[in-house]
């Protein structure tokens, strides 16, 4: 799920070639960050990540709150025979291979200490992992501000489920004291390092968990963090939402899983009767709503999210989760530059590929004007999707504009890419309409010599798409190519113009387009991270007099031949 930071790292990659960044790159990565946290950037760099606490069991925390029972974070991996199973790979018993397997990417390390999987598995089996991770992992990679979060989620969770069930090992007041003597250590050193070299998701969380303990646990530190965590989560939550709903980041993974850590504080703060958190909650409340009503506008037609940026299906916290029955018509979340269109047969997902948080980028790809379509509630235009955060060839592919359903001009990506999670020089994005049966905006990628207009719309049944392209002034017409891709499940047929699709589920449609589309090789693509998802890519230059493409279920287009 959410990124580590990639640290200090002695190589510095462009996805396009294995070279070092220039000045330029980094300098351009820089510039949009702020003040404040350049100097906790340089801060990091100095002493590295916060990885030895100052004390691992420390007072402060005497019980739990009567609110605590609202917390109740989506579970994270599993308990299965031979251990923990974990982002789509083979199971690690922890008690016994350790808590820092060698091996193992940053995201699985982070994901192994959230301890996600704790609500899901027998309570003594669960007892015994948190008793094991306090007797010895006393410092590492687990005790750095993200993992320490999540952890504080999970295990406030679990206590709260388990304190008034008859035989829960929660309810062993020894075994409770020792469990919050430890989570007070935790929450004292996250209090400490706050990520403020990052800001985004990783602050959010931060900040999430310390408001959430401060609501949910007793003792002198749970009263601190209400007075401090609860207003400064609350104005993190300002200052990441767009007016539309939409978390800035723009990956709607995280927008779900931070919806759900703001309704969790929302839950907790409302069954404390303190006026001026019941001041603070009202305010979290309305954003919360606001997040929930900004579902529709990156959700398919099967309730999971579009994969957009860094991005998942199966995630532990899906749209459906927060809302089981979302609205299935148009949606717009015009500030992020998101948009669905319900269209007869097809749902239409539109990303515009803004750049919605200028000093945190990390989760974005080069997909601007880029298209996931269903036919009825199967997805037929897929995303690249995401299968790593580790720097390298599938990492690069995954984030570059070749990778979308959308028009590469010239050589370059959309953005200036590199590295695993950095972004450089930066898409523009404009003449943005939305508006009755018609999608339509440019986009003039980094460095590019041409605009890229897309317009979508709707014809009856049909879905008609035109890619142009519009020079800078002075400039030749720069090379380009219109990607679609379907999923390897699906059976392409024909030739030239027009080729047949068939779903796994059997549907049909068809794809004609002017130039004709040439079907390319076998292209990754990914559901979720380590879960591979192969796509098959229809691809086409775009001439100057420019790309139009259409999608037609096959009994339409039966219909309409046999009117000729």
């Amino acid at each position: 799920m959410p990124a580590p930071p990639t640290g200090r790292s002695s190589t510095i990659e462009t996805p396009s070639a294995g070279r070092r960044a220039t000045a330029g790159a980094l300098l351009r990565t820089l510039r949009p960050l702020l003040p404040t946290q350049l100097l906790h950037q340089a801060l990091y760099r100095l002493r590295g990540p916060a990885r030895v606490p100052a004390e691992v069991s420390a007072p402060g925390l005497v019980g739990l709150s009567s609110a605590a029972d609202a917390l109740a974070p989506s579970p994270e991996g599993r308990r299965v025979d031979g251990g923990v199973a974990l982002l789509h790979t083979p199971p690690h018993e922890p008690r016994e291979g350790g808590w820092t397997p060698a091996g193992r990417d940053a995201l699985w390390s982070y994901t192994l200490h959230y301890h996600g999987w704790i609500s899901t598995c027998p309570p003594e089996q669960a007892r015994d992992d948190l008793l094991d991770w306090i007797a010895r992992h006393d410092a590492g990679v687990g005790w750095e501000p993200y993992p320490t979060s999540m952890r504080a989620l999970h295990w406030i969770g679990w206590l709260a489920r388990g304190v008034a069930a008859p035989g829960h090992p929660a309810s062993d007041p020894a075994l409770r004291e020792r469990l919050l003597a430890s989570l007070a250590a935790q929450l004292r050193h996250l209090e400490a390092h706050v990520e403020r070299h990052l800001l985004g998701n990783h602050l959010w969380t931060n900040l999430a968990a310390l408001a959430s303990a401060g609501l949910a646990l007793d003792g002198p530190l749970a009263r601190h963090l209400r007075r401090t965590a609860v207003p400064a989560f609350a104005a993190a939550v300002a200052d990441q939402l767009g007016a539309d709903g939409c978390h800035l980041e723009r990956t709607p993974t995280y927008h779900c899983l931070l919806a759900e850590q703001l309704g969790g504080v929302v839950g907790l703060g409302a069954r404390h009767r303190v006026a001026r958190t019941t001041r603070v909650i009202t305010r979290l409340e309305e954003a919360h709503a606001r997040m929930l009503a900004a579902l529709p506008a990156f959700t398919h037609a099967d309730g999971d999210v579009a994969l957009w940026g860094d991005s998942q299906r199966g995630a532990p916290v899906p749209p459906r989760a927060l809302v089981p029955s979302l609205p299935r018509g148009h949606a717009d979340a015009p500030d992020t530059g998101f948009y669905r269109r319900r269209w007869g047969p097809w749902t239409v997902l539109w990303n515009l590929g803004l750049v919605g948080m200028a000093h945190q980028v990390g989760h974005l790809h080069g997909d601007a004007l880029a298209l996931e379509v269903d036919l009825e509630d199967e997805r037929v235009l897929v995303d690249a999707g995401v299968g790593t955060y580790s720097r390298g060839r599938e990492r690069a592919y995954a984030r570059a504009t070749r990778a979308h359903n959308t028009v590469t001009v010239g050589a370059c990506d959309q953005h200036e890419l590199w590295a695993s999670h950095r972004i450089g020089g930066r898409c523009r994005v404009e003449d943005v309409v939305a508006k009755g049966d018609t999608l339509e905006a440019r986009a003039l990628g980094f460095r590019a010599s041409a605009w890229h207009r897309r317009t979508i719309r709707r014809e009856g049944d049909h879905l008609v798409v035109r890619d142009a392209l519009e020079p800078l002034p002075g400039r030749p017409l720069p090379p380009a190519t219109a990607r679609l891709f379907l999923p390897a499940t699906c059976t392409i047929t024909g030739r030239g113009d027009e080729r047949t699709v068939t779903t796994p589920a059997g549907r049909r449609f068809l794809v004609r387009a002017d130039p004709p589309l040439r079907l390319g090789d076998v292209e990754p693509g990914w559901r979720a991270i380590n879960d591979p998802a192969p796509r098959r890519c229809l691809l086409a230059p775009v001439p100057a007099r420019g790309l139009e493409w259409r999608l037609l279920p096959l009994r339409a287009h039966v219909d309409a031949s046999a009117s000729r």
